[in-house]
């Protein structure tokens, strides 16, 4: 058995889910989800309450239930505990994520394994890709309301430019990417580019509006095409060919799901506030960075 803690917004929870999936397959086991920490309430200043929001894909999902994480976290008998040591049962072992970058002994560790972490390499998932794409699939098809918008996406050399403002203005643990950060990105597209289309995707779009609406070829793409969980919004993110994302892993997820061949994708340097969390493995070496 895997047993995944889901923490986070929608990208988290579907690098999470990832990992999870690629070690449940590998060892011909079930996967499981805890969905304890994200209906914690408890008053927190300094967290963002989330919600489970993998519902959005067709793939189904087993949740945990309480006698699944006692297996974990309640103390055995010592009969039981004694068992394990002899090597009688088999150990049920949470593995917290030690650093950022790839774990590669996670796969190296026996047992049942109940993961605490993000898991955010592609390295974790390189082996199931198909099967992901299969799992990653919308429930809901393109709102009405955006097919027009999808036309003009698809017809162009639609360059998806996501702007996250939102909780990172109060969040300490990633920088938010500034005007000159986009501003930069839409030059280079620009000049790489023949006649690209800058589609504006973002959680707050008065300020896109303010800031790069009144620039050539540029579309602030509006509330109306938001869908449920913003599911809407990815889709037609992930029908773009070419983008500029802040550091944020549901703009990660959109570029994965475009599945684009030779196409740009311009990144901030800093991914993280904190420079000891390595993300050599989370930003493709194809991608393109530039100072935040």
């Amino acid at each position: 058995m895997i047993v995944v803690k889901l923490q986070g917004g929608l990208g988290n929870q579907m690098f999470q889910y990832a990992a999870g999936k690629a070690l449940a397959l590998e060892r011909k086991t079930g996967l499981t989800l805890d969905h304890g920490f994200l209906e914690d309430r408890t008053s927190n200043l300094t967290h963002v309450f989330r919600n489970f929001d993998l519902s959005i894909f067709v793939m189904s999902t087993r949740r945990a239930k309480q006698r699944d994480l006692e297996l974990f976290f309640k103390k055995w008998p010592a009969w039981k505990a004694r068992g394990v040591q002899l090597g009688i049962l088999r150990p049920h072992v949470t593995v917290v994520e030690p650093y950022f970058h790839f774990f590669n002994e996670l796969q190296g560790i026996k047992g049942h394994l109940y993961l605490d972490g993000y898991w955010q390499s592609p390295k974790y998932f390189k082996a199931i890709e198909n099967e992901l794409r299969s799992d990653f699939c919308f429930r809901e098809p393109i709102l009405p309301v955006s097919h027009e918008l999808l036309s003009q996406i698809k017809s162009s050399e639609a360059v998806c430019l996501n702007v996250r403002r939102g909780d990172f203005l109060k969040n300490e643990f990633h920088p938010v990417c500034s005007l000159a950060y986009y501003k930069s990105a839409i030059a280079i597209a620009s000049q790489n580019l023949v006649n690209p289309h800058f589609f504006v995707f973002s959680d707050d779009k008065e300020w896109c509006r303010h800031y790069l609406g009144h620039l050539p070829a540029t579309t602030v793409v509006g509330e109306i095409h938001n869908g449920e969980r913003y599911s809407n919004y990815l889709q037609l993110m992930a029908a773009c060919r070419h983008f500029i994302i802040p550091n944020s892993s549901y703009a990660w997820w959109a570029v994965w799901l475009a599945n684009q061949k030779d196409n740009l994708v311009i990144a901030p340097s800093v991914w993280f506030s904190d420079p000891t969390w390595d993300t050599r493995d989370l930003v493709l070496p194809y991608w393109l960075r530039l100072p935040n």
